[in-house]
């Protein structure tokens, strides 16, 4: 029995959709939202955002009927650095960990013992 692979372009194609998805989910899932909540999670944009002052931040929390918003305001020093700056970098940095491990996972589930591959289907390389 001949061995069938993905083709080069759909494999392109895919770890390309993947790689955006990760990226989106980690500006706006991870750092945005959680970091909102638990701002410390964004301190890993230090290096990039404020390489020789002290980072910090301000938390506020908003109650608007029975619902609650959390927001930072983040510092480099005496400066106050605008949010998405902080955001954009430490997003880009949690995408790429979450593409990583979305790949592992695909990975994983492909050479299973139910996935395509052990199944008469195609393998990806």
């Amino acid at each position: 029995m001949k061995t069938r692979k993905v083709k080069k372009i759909s494999l392109i194609t895919g770890l390309i959709f993947i790689f955006i998805f990760a990226i989106f989910i980690g500006i706006i899932g991870i750092s945005r939202g959680l970091g909102s909540i638990y701002p410390k999670l964004n301190y890993i944009a230090k290096p990039f955002v404020c390489p020789s002052l002290a980072m910090t931040y301000t938390q506020n929390e908003t109650q608007i009927g029975s619902e609650t918003y959390w927001s930072a305001n983040w510092f480099c020093g005496d400066a106050e650095l605008a949010s998405d700056v902080v955001f954009r970098y430490a997003g880009l940095l949690y995408g790429f960990v979450f593409f990583i491990i979305l790949l592992f996972i695909i990975y994983a589930y492909w050479n299973s013992s139910i996935g395509p591959a052990q199944n008469d289907g195609l393998h990806l390389w």
